[in-house]
């Protein structure tokens, strides 16, 4: 569940992640609900991984994921087919 609550945690996991340098492949496809805070913290990580730069790709998002990005407008979130 990617609510306000988990937006914190999953920052900061993000950043570790991005100071590691390496590759960062994220699966959806468990996510049962997602809100704008979680939403932020990704397009933001991919924003500065693509800064360091750094592979950074959300595969397979469940459908309440799928629906939150489009929703958001932030498509560019979801790795191409």
């Amino acid at each position: 569940m990617l609510d306000t609550a988990a937006a914190v945690p999953l920052r900061q996991a993000l950043l570790d992640l991005i100071a590691s340098g390496d590759p960062i492949t994220l699966d959806g496809s468990q996510v049962t609900q997602a809100g704008q805070a979680c939403l932020q913290v990704l397009a933001s990580a991919q924003a500065m991984a693509a800064s360091i730069p750094t592979d950074f790709e959300l595969n397979s998002p469940s459908e309440p994921l799928a629906s939150m990005i489009a929703l958001a407008g932030l498509d560019s979130l979801v790795a191409a087919a």
